[in-house]
């Protein structure tokens, strides 16, 4: 199930633009353009998504998510979104898509 979510998350990043790069780490996988947009990092029986966006960016009410500003972690970014199925990485596609477009600005 994890390997078909990593999948899944990999293929929709890898569709948003051809010149996204895909740059293996030893302990995540770091999606980026000019700099990094998303990191995975497959923790057991979830996937954490590390995303290049400020807490500020994230509405109150978002699911699976927390501010990572001041915890120490690996990766990109201040965002981390914890998944475990296919259903929550649908409402995460739109913050991807927003980090990959905050990095073109």
């Amino acid at each position: 199930m994890i390997l078909e979510l990593t999948a899944t998350i990999r293929e929709f990043i890898l569709g948003l633009d051809k010149s996204i790069e895909e740059v293996p780490k030893k302990y995540y996988v770091a999606y980026k353009i000019s700099q990094n947009i998303v990191c995975i990092e497959v923790k057991g029986r979830n996937i954490k998504l590390f995303l290049k966006l400020k807490p500020s960016d994230i509405p109150a009410d978002t699911g699976h998510y927390r501010d990572v500003t001041s915890i120490g972690h690996y990766g990109t970014g201040d965002v981390e979104f914890t998944l475990a199925s296919e259903a929550d990485f649908e409402p995460v596609k739109a913050f991807i898509q927003m980090a990959y477009n905050k990095v073109g600005e």
